[in-house]
């Protein structure tokens, strides 16, 4: 009976965004498909058709996205952003999200995983705002080697070194590729590396955001908070925190 009870919250939520008929047709291919491992969703509210892979964690995000309303923040929001960089996209529900409040913005995508940017190149394919970047985002552009640090732990050791088999790029790297004085809203969940963004001279590029929302890994890499902390009490933000994302506007 919770799990039913679970299911009817998520279709109301659901309706929130795709309005009643949308959301049943979701809701419907959800919960027949079973384990299933794609299930493809249509909905006037995106461009093309959206991949959700069942054997992944790919459903979570989504009802965090779409039906939880994770990055609805436009009450706080006085200015229409521009420009938006989501630096760990995943499979893209964030940039469709963002692209559904923001259709005028220029959208860059960056993602490290391979499979992750296969189904996301898929499910923005039909967005011209929308560009993407197949790399980890760090305070350099280099390669990285990522491992665990034992088979007990969640925590990860990433090491910036010519034979790593991870591209990665800096923000700064990303503003000069296209050409960006300043990045209106900034998104970043990149799995504990911004870490290593708030302990190697963070001010280059945080100057230059109007809006960060950010979700921090302890559990990854310990620390992180106090570093992303102790950097952002030097700039006069408006900080929130909605979901597992922490908001933080430029006054």
């Amino acid at each position: 009976m919770r799990q039913i009870g679970y299911r009817v919250i998520q279709l109301i939520q659901f309706i929130r965004f795709f309005k009643l008929k949308d959301a049943l047709v979701i809701f419907v291919k959800v919960v027949l498909s079973g384990k299933k491992k794609d299930i493809k969703i249509n909905s006037g509210r995106f461009l093309n058709p959206v991949l959700i892979r069942k054997s992944q964690s790919d459903y979570d995000i989504f009802v965090q996205v779409f039906a939880e309303l994770q990055y609805d923040f436009l009450f706080y929001l006085n200015f229409k952003p521009a420009t938006i960089v989501d630096c760990g996209s995943n499979v893209g529900y964030s940039i469709l999200y963002f692209a559904s409040q923001f259709e005028e913005a220029t959208i860059i995508g960056v993602e490290p995983d391979k499979r992750n940017f296969e189904i996301l190149r898929h499910n923005t394919k039909n967005y011209p705002n929308v560009s993407l970047i197949q790399a980890g985002v760090w305070f350099e552009n280099t390669k990285l080697s990522i491992r665990k640090l034992d088979e007990w732990s969640a925590s990860i050791e990433v090491v910036a070194t010519p034979e790593g088999d991870l591209d990665a790029v800096s923000i700064p790297g990303i503003m000069e590729k296209y050409s960006l004085r300043e990045i209106d809203m900034l998104k970043i969940d990149i799995e504990g590396a911004e870490k290593y963004l708030f302990q190697n001279n963070p001010h280059e590029w945080l100057s230059k955001v109007k809006c960060l929302i950010i979700e921090l890994h302890d559990n990854l890499q310990p620390g992180t908070s106090q570093a992303f902390f102790r950097e952002m009490a030097k700039y006069d933000w408006f900080t929130f925190i909605k979901g597992e994302n922490i908001f933080c506007l430029r006054k």
